[in-house]
């Protein structure tokens, strides 16, 4: 989290400060209530490093109401990747079947190059499931409500 304040979080509130020329002007940040975002740890390094970066937090369940696209848009690509690899397992897994080969000694190919090549076509697949009109039209009435 310290990496993503310093290096992200900070430099982006800085620009707009200083476009919007409120170089003073503190700055709200609206985040989950992940357990490191919680930690006392954290909390204390925000207030000494970034006393000007105020933390509001979103209640547990939540987050789909104040990030729409996570629910609305995020999951469905998360799924659509997910379904792509386990079509991938299950293709494999049927291929070494009818080949003779026992179920207890199926072996599914995981090195980096098989990888890499599937996971284009799982991306692929993840864009071709978000990438509709009527989907972000409808994620993004339904965040106005």
């Amino acid at each position: 989290m310290h990496s993503y304040v310093t290096k992200i979080l900070v430099p982006y509130f800085n620009k707009h400060k200083k476009r919007l020329n409120h170089l003073g002007q503190c700055c709200i940040w609206l985040i989950d209530v992940w357990s490191v975002h919680r930690s006392q740890a954290f909390q204390d390094w925000m207030k000494e490093k970034y006393s000007w970066i105020i933390i509001f937090y979103i209640p547990g369940g939540h987050m789909g109401i104040w990030q729409p696209s996570d629910v609305g848009i995020q999951r469905l690509l998360k799924l659509a990747i997910k379904c792509s690899c386990h079509a991938d397992i299950v293709a494999e897994t049927l291929l070494q079947l009818h080949k003779g080969v026992s179920a207890e000694t199926v072996q599914l190919q995981k090195t980096i190059g098989v990888l890499q090549d599937r996971s284009v076509q799982w991306l692929v697949n993840g864009y071709e499931a978000i990438n509709r009109k009527d989907l972000v039209k409808k994620v993004c009435s339904d965040s106005l409500i």
